[in-house]
């Protein structure tokens, strides 16, 4: 899986939040260097390690293990602000944040107030027209938007006040809430983070043209992707394989091995379809059990069976060559756990086809649960899957014709099954 000379990505399957952080953690520890290739501090990946929580949002989730380089490719949009905090937090725990070590793309997007400011303004007003995105108001799509009107500033431009001052006068809308004293921590920021800025593309194709194991991690997950998730309840950036390795600037045939990181159940936060969603006492009881709750919002997740259409859809957009199944353990002793195999058209009772492009049929899909039995241990104490876990696994493996590579069966780094050794991954 993390062979020589070639990439791996890891990417989320479903709706965000499925515990990418956690198999980016494990893998990192086979792996030389390690990137983040989109999104911003929207994402936020969980690490648990002898008990600690350790949350990233900007920082790679490889940035625990020291064997490795880490990296931010060009394609995220960084909020120097909440990089530099992070980094100190992380720091201060004796982690090794050395220039040689961490590197960020020049071309990253900066994220402005502006940026946070109009993002919370966009959702107010659709919240008043009964259009909430349920967005993090953390200034993400603007600084894309901004991106795509080619007016907003980039890391490089920190490293001067000229440089920074020639974006703002030339785009002067972008200046507002820019406060003399919020500027001066940003080229200051700038000035501190000079030995990490560098052109990242060229460091990871000499890495890999050198033998290097590379590892990419995507943030959000697939379903959110702008142009093929559930639009418009989506993100504002391409999540799905074929984008990732643009966000990083590497030739698309370097990554031979992309695996799709999935719960065993479902979660989503904010507005947007969500068939199979749970309801009642059933769903406080998952959510308390999984603490369903966004690690960079702190919101309830909602809940829901394991979409098994959905997923199908997503091995095909990303070409899956594995699943991770995360979060089996906390569907340890129900009775009964569920599955959506089909989408039934409400308004002729038909099975739809193909995939729903429109919000009219997304409004009106009615979900074909098919249940199997519960299992009381993902592991029995023979080492062995539990049988109903391990039919539950079938189940999966049928229906999406993508193997499971590897199973979690508990937050801590060290619990997990690999069906498939990762040091026999490396070549």
């Amino acid at each position: 899986m993390l062979a020589h000379s070639c990439a791996t990505l890891v990417l989320g399957a479903q709706l965000g939040d499925e515990g990418k952080g956690k198999l980016v953690d494990v893998l990192s520890e086979h792996a030389d260097l390690v990137c983040r290739v989109q999104g911003g501090n929207n994402a936020g990946h969980t690490i648990w390690v002898r008990g600690e929580k350790i949350v990233t949002h900007l920082l790679p989730s490889g940035i625990l293990r020291q064997n490795c380089e880490v990296a931010i490719g060009a394609g995220v949009v960084v909020d120097p602000l909440v990089l530099v905090d992070e980094m100190q937090k992380l720091s201060a725990k004796g982690v090794d944040l050395r220039a040689e070590r961490f590197h960020i793309d020049l071309r990253a997007h900066v994220i402005l107030p502006y940026h946070k400011k109009l993002d919370m303004q966009r959702e107010l007003s659709r919240s008043k027209s009964g259009t909430a995105i349920g967005t993090t108001g953390r200034g993400i799509g603007p600084c894309y938007a901004s991106k795509a009107y080619r007016e907003g500033p980039r890391m490089a431009d920190l490293l001067s006040e000229e440089a920074f001052d020639r974006v703002l006068k030339q785009n002067p809308h972008i200046e507002e809430d820019l406060d003399s004293e919020t500027k001066k921590t940003l080229l200051s920021i700038g000035t501190n983070l000079q030995g990490h800025l560098k052109d990242v593309s060229t460091i990871v194709n000499n890495r890999l043209e050198t033998g290097a194991r590379v590892l990419l991690e995507g943030a959000q997950g697939a379903m959110l992707d702008v142009s093929f998730g559930t639009y418009p309840y989506v993100t504002s950036s391409n999540l799905i394989a074929g984008s990732c390795a643009g966000g990083l600037g590497i030739p698309p045939w370097r990554i031979r091995s992309i695996t799709g990181v999935v719960k065993a159940y479902a979660t989503r936060v904010g507005n947007g379809p969500f068939p199979g969603e749970i309801s009642g006492t059933l769903e406080t009881r998952l959510r308390e059990i999984g603490n369903e709750f966004g690690s960079t919002t702190g919101r309830p997740r909602r809940v829901g069976w394991l979409d098994l259409v959905a997923l199908r859809y997503i091995g095909r957009v990303n070409g899956l060559t594995g699943l991770a199944v995360m979060k089996s353990d906390v569907l340890c002793g129900f009775d009964s756990v569920g599955v959506v195999v089909a989408y039934r058209d409400k308004r002729n009772g038909e099975v739809m086809q193909g995939w729903p492009m429109t919000v009219t049929a997304w409004e009106n899909i009615d979900p074909v649960i098919e249940f199997c039995e519960g299992w009381e241990n993902v592991v029995e104490q023979s080492g062995a899957f539990d049988p109903n876990f391990k039919k539950f696994l079938n189940i999966v493996e049928d229906q999406c014709r993508i193997p499971v590579i590897y199973v979690s069966t508990g937050p801590e780094r060290a619990e997990g099954v690999w069906l498939k050794n990762p040091s026999d991954m490396i070549v």
